[in-house]
């Protein structure tokens, strides 16, 4: 009878102790309070704000570096070596958006070029004041910046052309004693600068392009005499420069694409009559510009996109009016026509060209202020399609496609301030 009721009391024992490990692994203790959800990392705010000195589209600076002459060939190497400084990894935003790492100061007015080793170099711009010598170099990989030898030159609405041989040619632009003339070269290899020879005039808000025979075709421009219709041409292996014919208009806020043929073709901008709607072609081959159909609207602070059909399409900009309304250019009747119109009016925005043929513009300034709204151009419908809007509103950023065909946005100016800000799409 005894060994009957030990036998009883273990197994009522047991079933006590497995009946109370039940109850304190229930599941509602081990789901995550309200409070420490994995809600998505918000964009973080510019890390500077504009001062009352900010670059528009008219800004005229008070003095200027004189001219210079053409074949200027000085290659001295000045620049500090590359020091790091990285900033928080990718994390999700808003749909179609990913926020990546921020750089290392908040600036617009900069210049960014994917290299061959797949980073992307962002160097110059201005956040508010001053312009900015400092270069960074964006990994795809990590998501991160890195700080990189500054350049030689504080500079701004200058540009940066990726040569045959890897490097960036940087040119001209606004810096903090005036206009410049001067340029130099980017090696990636090395992280450094080096000068080289300085163009004939000095210029900013001009057109770089880089051409197939290695040269490098810059255009017009302005300066404190005025807007410019010279050109000129930057040859890699002397470092030199030589002029070419000149613009049948002096423009500045303009656009330049390089077509299958080899010529460039230049359309719009603002002009010392106003705003441009002439567009002309640079042969290359002879060196002189010939006239082409006029665009529809007049613009300036539009974009322009090659796309894979062979034709040009040139979207929004300004006029005295924010303007929607893109149209396309015809290489082979060197006409253009107009196309659907953009969901919302934008200048200041950016244009990129995908590998799916599709075309995606970005942010800007519209009717109700700085945007954050994308969307796309659909060459074989010609419609657009909004898409999911940016974390942050932005006009005066860059963007850059990468390797992996993702789209990389930096910097420009938001409804806050400047923004050290990037994001992917």
């Amino acid at each position: 009878m005894f060994w009957i009721f030990f036998v009883l009391l273990i197994f009522s024992t047991g079933d006590c102790i497995l009946i109370d490990q039940i109850t304190s692994t229930s599941p509602s203790s081990s789901l995550p309070s309200p409070s420490s959800s994995s809600s998505t990392t918000s964009l973080s705010s510019s890390s500077s704000t504009s001062s009352s000195s900010t670059t528009s589209s008219s800004t005229t600076s008070s003095s200027s570096s004189t001219t210079s002459s053409s074949s200027t060939t000085s290659s001295s190497t000045t620049s500090s070596s590359s020091s790091t400084t990285s900033s928080s990894s990718t994390t999700t935003a808003m749909p179609g958006w990913i926020i990546t790492g921020s750089i290392s100061i908040a600036r617009g007015y900069h210049t960014s070029s994917t290299l061959a080793n797949g980073k992307v170099l962002i160097t110059g711009g201005n956040g508010g004041g001053n312009s900015f010598n400092i270069a960074e170099l964006y990994n795809p990989s990590t998501g991160t910046w890195t700080t990189t030898g500054n350049m030689s030159f504080a500079r701004s609405s200058h540009t940066a052309s990726t040569l045959a041989n890897g490097k960036v040619l940087v040119a001209g632009g606004l810096g903090n004693s005036g206009y410049l003339n001067t340029a130099e070269l980017y090696d990636p290899s090395t992280g450094t600068w080096t000068t080289t020879g300085n163009m004939s005039a000095v210029r900013y808000y001009h057109t770089a392009s880089t051409l197939a025979n290695g040269l490098v075709l810059v255009t017009g421009g302005t300066n404190s005499a005025g807007d410019l219709n010279s050109a000129e041409l930057y040859n890699t292996s002397t470092g030199t420069w030589a002029t070419t014919g000149s613009m049948n208009v002096a423009r500045h806020l303009h656009t330049a694409s390089t077509l299958a043929n080899g010529l460039v073709l230049i359309a719009g901008g603002l002009g010392s009559n106003g705003y441009l709607n002439s567009a002309e072609l640079y042969n290359s081959s002879t060196g002189t510009w010939t006239t082409t159909g006029n665009m529809s609207t007049a613009r300036d602070y539009h974009t322009a996109s090659t796309l894979a059909n062979g034709l040009v399409l040139v979207t929004g900009g300004s006029n005295g009016a924010y303007l929607n309304s893109p149209e396309l250019y015809n290489t082979s009747t060197g006409t253009w026509k107009t196309t659907g119109n953009m969901s919302a009016a934008r200048y200041f925005h950016t244009a990129s060209t995908l590998a799916n043929g599709l075309v995606l513009v970005a942010g800007g300034v519209g009717n109700s202020g700085h945007l954050n709204s994308a969307e796309f151009y659909n060459p074989s419908t010609g419609t657009w399609t909004t898409t999911g809007n940016m974390s942050a509103t932005r006009q005066y950023h860059t963007t850059s496609i990468l390797v992996n065909g993702k789209v990389l946005v930096t910097g420009g100016l938001g409804s806050s301030g400047y923004l050290n800000s990037s994001e992917l799409y």
